[in-house]
């Protein structure tokens, strides 16, 4: 593993961190290389109700049977994230335990700024720094990530504390035509990396360029901050967009989960 995966991979692990916090109730246990988190909601995501290990030394029984005891208590499902080249060993325990794979996207990534994009007549972009962005964000990311199957309950509960989204280490974008919010996009700020988060184009607005003006533009205020890479995890459809771009697949990312409730 390169330094460069290392700092996309301490981004991914990072957002989880990150986006406790915009979660209202939420509990987190992270200690002794675990990291454990109970969100706002029942969804067994990777954000929501996530297990991960942020030292690889951690043993892979050790963090199955705290994420165990920790959910249990609650009756909930929960997800384990595995990235491909640095968690074989967890990866391998998972399956030999009969813990089952939801999905697998692909971890991206860019080392440099992307060309700059034209945005669409009448569209402007505007950094997140007010209440009214804030209300805005969270409509756009209801509706976009409906069309992909996520429920509306559990997107508004992941941002139940949306004051969170304007933290020093977060740029959040989002294009308006006239007053009508359209997309939007979140670059999270770790260090020497950065990973974009809820890049989100609202029905009415497909076919803009939007997804692409987003990405673009978030990418390029995270190099300007300082960021030496620029991360995210792309669905299957998404990967080739990204690549046109200028991303680079660098791993894939697998989520686990238990067959039934402990």
């Amino acid at each position: 593993m390169n330094d460069i995966e290392r700092l996309s991979n301490e981004n991914y692990l990072q957002s989880i961190r990150i986006h406790a916090g915009f979660q209202q109730p939420c509990e987190v246990r992270d200690q002794d290389g675990i990291l454990l988190v109970a969100g706002a909601s029942d969804f067994p995501g990777s954000y929501w109700n996530a297990a991960a290990r942020d030292n690889l030394s951690v043993d892979p029984g050790k963090l199955a049977q705290a994420a165990r005891a920790f959910f249990a208590k609650k009756k909930r499902m929960y997800t384990f994230s595995v990235i491909g080249k640095q968690d074989r060993d967890l990866e391998e325990y998972l399956l030999d335990n009969e813990y089952e794979v939801r999905f697998e996207i692909p971890c991206m990534s860019v080392t440099k700024p992307l060309p700059a994009r034209k945005a669409a007549d009448g569209i402007r972009v505007e950094t997140m720094k007010s209440a009214k962005h804030l209300k805005d964000f969270v409509e756009i990311s209801v509706l976009a990530y409906a069309m992909l199957g996520l429920p509306e309950v559990h997107t508004r509960a992941m941002f139940s504390k949306p004051e969170a989204l304007l933290g020093k280490n977060i740029i959040g974008i989002i294009a308006y035509r006239g007053d009508e919010p359209l997309a939007t996009s979140v670059a999270l700020m770790t260090g020497a990396g950065a990973g974009l988060y809820w890049i989100g184009t609202r029905p009415n607005a497909q076919r803009l360029g939007l997804g692409a003006l987003m990405t673009v533009e978030s990418a390029n205020m995270a190099f300007d901050a300082g960021a030496k890479v620029v991360t995210l995890q792309a669905s299957k459809l998404g990967e080739p967009v990204y690549q046109r771009l200028g991303f680079e697949t660098y791993d894939q990312l697998r989520r686990y989960g238990p067959k039934s409730p402990d």
